[in-house]
């Protein structure tokens, strides 16, 4: 009887522990693992055993999180003192979703639930990276003398926004060089804003804003992607007239740059990361995000309000980004 007291109170009580084999995972692809369960000092009755995935949002030094997945694992069971018991555990990441850097960060959060008693937890790290060509372009601006910044990959009205600085040949030259990417049916589009510093080749300083376009072969190359982006933003720095940094139409678009029908059909490679083209973070859980920051999360300014108007005045119904 005591035991049983005790149980219920959490000491003595059933616990649960999820083992990732691996702590990272690329976006739409599969991640496993293991639940073990064990049993404690009196047999229990679990209601259910499930996990969430966390999102977690860091801005102006405050963090939020909110699950944007729940997997049900098991109904109803039973573990008699000292069981131990092993579930297996797949999951794959949605298409959707930011890619894991400084202001963005995901967990995986185990629930059992036990009837009449303290429910067991555990929580586990686990890094999202980003689609293989993305990585290699990565690789590629690293190559050319690009660090990414501290602050790279922060969520914006238009999706994640990738930031680097120069280390090499541009050092001197550009301050800086953003980016958002998009994946067409035939390759990957990257939308640049350069910040040129005052004073080179002749004019005060300037942003420039370009989009370059690789096509998924020419991914495969990465000393090709390097001399494509290096002859990009010589011309960019030594022909600014030809950039201009106002345009007439918006520079970003608030629609998916490709067809929602060419990604649910196509095949190869559009097939496999369709959903990230839309500017990730897309549909309800933006919606459901976002209002959640606003009511609960961050001590807004202007700034991150005008982010938020943005993202809830777009499409919410989630399908045709996924």
């Amino acid at each position: 009887m005591f035991k049983k007291l005790l149980s219920k109170l959490g000491v003595g009580s059933a616990k649960v522990n999820l083992i990732l084999q691996q702590p990272h995972v690329r976006l739409g692809e599969k991640i496993e693992g293991e639940f073990i369960i064990e049993g404690g000092t009196v047999e229990q009755h679990i209601r259910k055993l499930d996990v969430e995935l966390h999102l977690i949002v860091r801005h102006n030094g405050q963090e939020y999180r909110r699950a944007v997945a729940v997997i049900p694992v098991a109904p109803s069971f039973t573990v008699h003192a000292g069981e131990r018991k092993v579930w297996p555990f797949s999951y794959i990441v949605p298409l959707h979703l930011p890619i894991t850097r400084y202001s963005v960060g995901y967990i995986f959060v185990t629930r059992l639930d036990i009837a009449d008693g303290v429910d067991a937890m555990d929580k586990d790290a686990v890094r999202i990276l980003p689609p293989a060509p993305l990585e290699k372009l990565f690789a590629a601006l690293d190559k050319l003398g690009f660090r990414e910044k501290a602050d790279s990959g922060k969520i914006t009205t238009y999706g994640q926004e990738f930031a680097f600085f120069p280390v090499g040949e541009f050092r001197g030259i550009i301050q800086e060089v953003e980016c958002f990417v998009f994946f067409e049916e035939q390759g990957l589009r990257l939308r640049l804003e350069v910040d040129v510093l005052s004073g080179s080749y002749g004019y005060g300083e300037i942003e420039l804003k370009r989009d370059i376009f690789f096509t998924y072969d020419e991914m495969n190359e990465e000393e090709a992607v390097m001399q494509k982006l290096r002859l990009l933003l010589q011309e960019m720095v030594q022909q600014p007239r030809v950039h201009p940094s106002v345009h007439s139409a918006p520079f970003y678009p608030q629609a998916a740059p490709y067809s929602s029908h060419s990604a649910r059909h196509s095949h190869g490679m559009m097939g496999a990361i369709g959903g990230f083209a839309a500017g990730m973070l897309a549909g309800m859980v933006a919606e459901e995000l976002l209002d959640d920051v606003i009511d609960n999360a961050f001590d807004l300014d202007d700034g991150v309000e005008d982010i938020v108007d943005d993202w809830l005045d777009g499409d919410d119904d989630g399908g045709d980004w996924l």
